[in-house]
């Protein structure tokens, strides 16, 4: 797979085979990214790590939006059947970043509901060694959590339109079960 910055626009429609690889690609992002952040919040240095996991965010959901096609330019460029299954996805989800431009102050309402495990991660690199290696455990734990989060997310959307593009918005019904219920698992 190429680099996720690589797709412009929406081409042909992804194809499951495809969604499943993007989103194997994406996971191995986060935790790369993830990793990153941690090795970062192992340096004693104040707020250097707060502010380098929100600029590793602001990059890495878009993109993982992109490689989805699932950015807000994306979706408005599909059909009117298929805008209405992402967004009744999107809505489905709750809280989530699909379909939406990640702002500073988006992020910043996100990571503040994990206000606790931050404060506890900022507090903690002041213990010597210890503490460092508590608090880039943390980071990495809380960047890894929210990256996966967004991966499934956009998998679960993308899904969703693929399945609605092959079976039509209501399915196919066979033995009483709707096809795409079946290929996810849920009843």
């Amino acid at each position: 797979m190429t680099d996720m910055d690589t797709r412009e626009s929406p081409r042909e429609p992804l194809t499951l085979a495809e969604i499943d690889a993007i989103r194997d690609y994406c996971r191995q992002q986060v935790t790369r990214r993830a990793a990153f952040s941690g090795a970062l919040a192992a340096l004693p240095l104040p707020m250097v790590d707060a502010a380098a996991d929100l600029g590793i965010l602001m990059r890495l959901l878009p993109k993982i939006s992109a490689e989805f096609e699932l950015r807000p330019e994306d979706i408005a460029k599909q059909d009117p059947e298929s805008r209405a299954v992402i967004y009744t996805a999107i809505k489905a989800l709750g809280d989530s970043f699909v379909g939406k431009v990640v702002t500073r102050r988006l992020l910043a309402a996100m990571l503040a509901r994990f206000g606790t495990k931050v404060a506890g991660k900022s507090m903690a690199k002041y213990a010597p060694v210890v503490g460092q290696v508590a608090s880039a455990s943390i980071s990495f734990a809380l960047m890894r959590h929210i990256g996966l989060k967004h991966v499934e997310d956009c998998y679960r959307v993308a899904r969703a339109r693929a399945e609605a593009r092959l079976f039509g918005v209501e399915g196919t019904i066979i033995d009483g079960v709707a096809i795409r219920e079946r290929m996810t698992g849920t009843s």
